[in-house]
């Protein structure tokens, strides 16, 4: 439970965040959610397509198969050994590569990209509207940039009482936990061409899911 709320600094537990991403990764509902942005992209054969805080290179393998190598498909993340993981997943792709960068400072010049996207990373960056800004100064005019976020509050179970004491708790490991709701009203403050898709939550009770959850709940039933 503690790691989760360092997103941020995932240096510094890098083994827990690759585990966890690679388990999102091998969700259905995730691939779903994925397949739907990637539309919305509208990505053809050699162009460029930015994906900020791509993690360990889940999502964007799928886009590179689209570009080709005759495009690119860029991967940008503030984590060194995130970066390192995905490198180590590419497996003789070409028209791929990733590098160390910061939401707000990416290491790309103005319009390079034809599209850019971003999965669930807005829940912890202390300035999205600059993070929004910096993804349209990347993309060529009239290039797509899709959002997909979550809203980390929107639990429901009968139990009301704890419900709130849970959504409280997890709230509180993240500086945006209504991050996907906020979306449309970023997009227009950036006067950007956003494309803002909220993914759901709920995820397969696993044995890695049911230990979360059971941390969560102690915490709320003790609090």
């Amino acid at each position: 439970m503690a790691e989760i709320g360092k997103f941020t600094q995932p240096d510094h537990s890098p083994a827990y965040f690759i585990d966890f991403l690679e388990f999102l990764d091998n969700q259905e509902s995730i691939r779903k959610i994925r397949e739907v942005a990637a539309k919305h992209l509208n990505l053809a054969p050699r162009q460029k397509v930015l994906d900020l805080g791509r993690g360990i290179g889940g999502a964007m393998f799928p886009l590179a198969e689209v570009t080709g190598g005759s495009g690119l498909a860029a991967g940008v993340d503030i984590s060194k050994a995130m970066i390192e993981a995905a490198t180590s997943r590419l497996a003789g792709r070409s028209g791929v590569e990733f590098r160390v960068g910061e939401a707000c400072a990416i290491p790309y010049p103005d319009g390079f990209f034809d599209a850019a996207r971003c999965e669930r990373v807005f829940l912890y960056l202390p300035d999205r509207l600059e993070a929004i800004r910096e993804m349209k100064r990347v993309v060529k005019p009239g290039g797509r940039i899709v959002l997909l976020d979550v809203d980390a509050t929107g639990v429901y179970m009968k139990k009301l009482n704890l419900a709130r004491k849970m959504t409280s708790i997890v709230a509180a490991t993240m500086p945006n936990p209504n991050s996907a709701r906020d979306l449309p009203a970023l997009a227009r403050a950036a006067a950007a061409p956003i494309i803002a898709l909220r993914c759901g939550i709920g995820l397969p009770l696993n044995l890695q899911v049911k230990d979360f959850a059971a941390e969560i709940e102690r915490q709320a039933s003790d609090s």
